[in-house]
């Protein structure tokens, strides 16, 4: 079943997507769904509050030259150009055009699914590095410049890598290595995705009656790029292997160094006045900052850990752990409400255990592999499957606009999270291959199941992005919106770990070796557990979400303070001292008065 994410990089809001909240056993097609554009109607991210018209860029009647000579009026040729750069040619296209490649390539090195799991979940990271990104980019500007620097260093290190995966011999080229250039490519991915988001928020708050017009032109243009890429994808890997789409992608994915080169950006230079602006900025938003680091320090700990250890045990009791870290913290430090929606979210997605490697193997075996297996062809598995899961994820998004947004959060994902459950029940039936004794085809039976699950899953995935984006405070949107998304990406990591430990504990090891049927045998209790944990954190709905609808705002008594009223907050606040008080002993930590009676 296709997964999702808002915030993955396969998931076209902020962050990038990534794996995904739900991980059953259908193709993992996290890059599919970014062909879809999820983000017609969607809310910026950045800036809670504009929504778009639309799903193309005509949507209010003018033709599509019209609108683009508006927005170019409007906005200016450089903007529009930057967005085209790195919207759509790079994680439109490159983004989608290189995804389907990553576990063909694992492959090729004989990976086990279990270590395939560990390996995507490090090379994925950088999506929920987007905090410290932000954080750095904004504390730490390089020549005066906080955006374009950046942008260019990644862009850099991401043709390095992009080059070494596709030209130098595999012989040549460790699993090591080839992990370290994925991490380097995505690295890139986030980092040019979070700040030219910045930018065009930048450009919305000043001028917002034209924002859901530049909102459709980066969604509509990046669904479309996206699709293209899934078309051609299948019959390039077919005939020149795996690694040549990163040899084509790297001229959409370099084309955002020329504009950067001709200044595009239009950044203004920091002056030390400015930038003593920010730190007095950032100095009162300490406890958010915090967490930046705190997650950038749980991405380190993992990416270290995934790449210099092969212990499947150890990478899931690492991820366990950060995990447990991440949402102490977040719930220490956050207001109430953010803090219990956020922990929703990263226990659903951390619980949704991941078993993706071993299907992908189910999936692509040789018939000398698994004789039994459905032995789809690569072109169906990328192609076939990628274009539909992505124009049924249409429909999905357009229904959703269409009749739920009214809807209250907690009937909406009680919903989509029981239908989807139900509709990953059919991975039970293609494991155990009850499917083919009942008559039904593999592939049609996989594709009925997959356009079904992309249609649901955007009334999942949908209500995540709003509430997420109406949970960030005024003044802090950015940082509060990569962090509630960084910490949700970060589960799909924790999922993934984890799921490589149950695969391995039910010996589900499959690598594409000769006659390995045997290590598909428990293949569907790892999807029957994908299935029911995520079931039970539904109990958990009507103490973590609030029972308010889409369109009501959630951040009623401290809209403009992202840990007003937190446990943090009242621990460390001051406390005013009374006669009751003169009989005690008086302490000063951290610049408080304490009495302790």
């Amino acid at each position: 079943m296709p997964t999702k994410s808002d915030l993955s990089p396969g998931a076209p809001a902020v962050s990038g997507y990534s794996q995904g909240s739900t991980s059953s056993g259908k193709p993992d097609k996290a890059a599919n769904e970014a062909r879809c554009g999820n983000s017609v109607g969607e809310e910026s991210p950045l800036l809670p509050g504009v929504k778009q018209e639309g799903s193309s860029l005509n949507g209010n009647g003018k033709s599509v030259l019209e609108t683009f000579e508006e927005l170019q009026h409007h906005f200016g040729y450089k903007l529009l150009t930057i967005l085209f750069a790195s919207q759509h040619l790079l994680k439109g296209f490159a983004l989608s055009f290189i995804s389907p490649c990553t576990q063909y390539l694992l492959a090729s090195y004989r990976v086990s699914a279990p270590h395939m799991q560990i390996y995507t979940g490090v090379f994925m990271l950088p999506w929920a590095m987007k905090p410290i990104i932000g954080l750095l980019s904004d504390a730490a500007p390089i020549a005066g410049y906080n955006k374009a620097p950046y942008m260019r260093g990644v862009t850099i290190l991401g043709m390095f890598a992009f080059a070494c995966i596709g030209v130098v011999p595999q012989r040549h080229l460790s699993v090591i290595g080839l992990v370290t250039c994925l991490f380097l490519i995505h690295l890139q991915f986030s980092t040019c995705d979070l700040l030219s988001e910045a930018k065009y928020a930048e450009q919305m708050q000043a001028k917002p009656e034209h924002g859901p017009a530049l909102m459709s032109f980066v969604w509509s243009g990046r669904t479309a790029a996206a699709l293209i890429a899934t078309i051609m994808i299948g019959p390039i890997m077919l005939h020149l292997g795996p690694k040549a789409p990163f040899v084509l992608a790297m001229i959409p994915a370099s084309v955002i160094l020329v504009p950067l080169a001709k200044g595009f950006m239009e950044e203004k230079k920091k002056t030390a006045k400015d930038l003593s602006e920010v730190w007095i900025m950032l100095g009162r938003q300490k406890e958010a900052c915090m967490l930046c680091i705190l997650m950038f320090a749980g991405t380190v700990i993992l990416s270290v850990i995934g790449i210099l250890f092969a212990s499947v045990r150890l990478n899931a009791v690492a991820a366990i752990v950060v995990a447990v870290v991440m949402l102490a913290a977040f719930s220490i430090v956050l207001q109430p409400e953010i803090a219990r929606v956020n922990a929703f979210f990263l226990i659903q997605t951390s619980v949704s255990i991941s078993i993706g490697g071993a299907s992908f193997y189910f999936y692509t075996d040789s018939p000398k592999a698994f004789p039994e297996g459905p032995h789809f062809s690569m072109e169906f598995y990328t192609s076939v499957l990628g274009i539909c899961g992505s124009l049924f994820s249409l429909l999905g998004i357009y229904l959703y606009q269409k009749y739920s947004t009214s809807f209250g959060y907690r009937r909406l994902l009680l919903v989509s999270n029981v239908a989807l459950s139900i509709l990953s029940l059919s991975d039970v039936v293609l494991f155990t291959r009850l499917n083919k004794r009942m008559g039904l085809p593999d592939d049609a039976f996989v594709l009925g199941a997959s356009v079904l699950a992309s249609v649901v899953n955007q009334w999942q995935w949908m209500p995540g992005v709003v509430i997420m984006s109406q949970l960030c405070p005024k003044g802090m949107e950015a940082i509060m919106y990569a962090l509630l998304a960084g910490c949700h990406n970060l589960g799909n990591t924790i999922a993934s770990n984890s799921g490589a430990l149950v695969l391995e504990l039910l010996g589900v090891n499959p690598s594409g070796a000769d006659n390995e049927t045997e290590q598909f045998k428990y293949l569907w209790v790892g999807s029957a557990l994908s299935t029911i944990l995520p079931l039970f954190t539904l109990g958990l709905i009507p103490w973590l979400i609030p029972d308010v609808t889409q369109t009501d705002r959630i951040l009623k008594d401290n809209p403009d303070d992202a840990t007003a009223n937190s446990l943090w907050r009242r621990w460390t606040g001051p406390v005013e001292l009374s006669a009751a008080c003169l009989g005690g002993i008086i302490v000063r930590p951290h610049s408080q008065w304490y009495c302790l009676s």
